[in-house]
């Protein structure tokens, strides 16, 4: 007879950094896994934003993690609200289960969630994906629920070899003339993926390009506090050497004119954050470097290319698809026995 499941809670980074190798290899073995479920993404947020009241749920049977759910409580003057970490700069947020484990994890998250809760508290789970594992854990019917659409990514759908079948043929053509026009004025546009040893200088370039546009714009850009570049410089390292991460450069005669950090796993590659430099707005170099990205993608066998979220006009002229998200915001039934009903 196989082993039961046991549940234990981290509480803090030091219980997480215990566990990051098995978080690891959970991670890699979980159909719904997204970077932002990885310890490369989470232990960074943890270690650098420092979440009060954090509440990972690792279920195990025997030695195996079979089962990550990554919550924190927040509280304010009312009630307080269980949620999922890492919200607020991730895209997609869920909990990670080995498959094969899928069915036999509910009971556990559902009465920890109904200790937990109390007559008071409520769940706030938002971002998941239509597959996501707190889609249906808790199960429905268990507590109270409301469900409402989150933000919609949208995604282009690709064909391996064949990717440059679904640019739209237009916006290629324009692209392309960009490319030949630049050659002929001597100054070539180069296109390159950071290696291990322009890994560091790619991450200060894209702060750079970043920052550059957004104050010309008036506004600071998601880098603009040393607490932000530092939490960006160690997840993207992290991810980097959990080969998770790609940063694309575009030059023109040798100087950086954009940068692009995407996020690579389960064969899609997701667009997180792009930027270029204004002062060379007329070569398009925010398109063309998003071309050679989806090019890349298609090369390295992604059936998918994620813009994440938002429904910037932009994405639309690749031709990408909405991708719905749910949010589930649960509570106690006010009839759950012992809660004073």
């Amino acid at each position: 007879m196989s082993s039961a499941l046991e549940l234990s809670i981290a509480i803090n980074l030091e219980d997480l950094l215990s566990i990051e190798g098995q978080w690891q290899e959970l991670w890699l073995d979980s159909p719904c896994g997204t970077p932002f479920q990885s310890p490369a993404w989470l232990i960074p947020f943890v270690r650098i934003f420092s979440p009060a009241e954090i509440r990972v749920l690792l279920i195990w049977r025997k030695d195996q993690l079979v089962g990550l759910f990554p919550f924190w409580i927040e509280r304010g003057f009312g009630p307080f609200t269980i949620k999922i970490l890492g919200h607020g700069i991730s895209d997609y947020l869920d909990a990670l289960g080995r498959e094969a484990e899928w069915h036999n994890l509910p009971p556990l998250i559902e009465a920890w969630l109904n200790q937990e809760l109390g007559s008071e508290g409520s769940v706030e789970f938002g971002q998941l994906k239509q597959n996501a594992l707190l889609a249906s854990v808790p199960r429905a019917g268990i507590f109270e629920e409301e469900t409402s659409w989150g933000e919609v990514c949208p995604v282009v759908p690709l064909r391996g070899e064949r990717t440059a079948a679904v640019v739209p043929s237009a916006l290629r053509s324009n692209l392309e003339s960009v490319f030949r026009q630049a050659e002929k004025s001597g100054r070539p546009l180069d296109f390159e993926i950071a290696n291990d040893d322009s890994f560091e200088e790619a991450i200060t370039l894209l702060y750079h390009l970043h920052t550059k546009r957004w104050q010309r714009r008036g506004s600071a850009g998601i880098f603009a506090t040393k607490q932000q570049r530092d939490f960006y410089r160690q997840a993207f390292k992290s991810l980097h050497a959990a080969a998770a991460i790609k940063i694309f450069v575009l030059r023109l005669g040798g100087n950086p004119v954009a940068a692009l950090v995407a996020f690579i796993h389960k064969r899609i590659l997701y667009y997180y954050i792009g930027a270029f430099d204004p002062d060379y707005a007329k070569f398009s170099p925010g398109n063309l470097i998003i071309l050679r990205a989806i090019e890349f993608a298609g090369r390295a066998g992604c059936h998918s290319f994620d813009f994440l979220r938002g429904r910037e006009a932009y994405k639309y002229r690749w031709g990408a698809r909405d991708q719905e998200t749910v949010i589930r915001k649960l509570r106690r039934s006010p009839k759950e026995p012992g809660n004073g009903q």
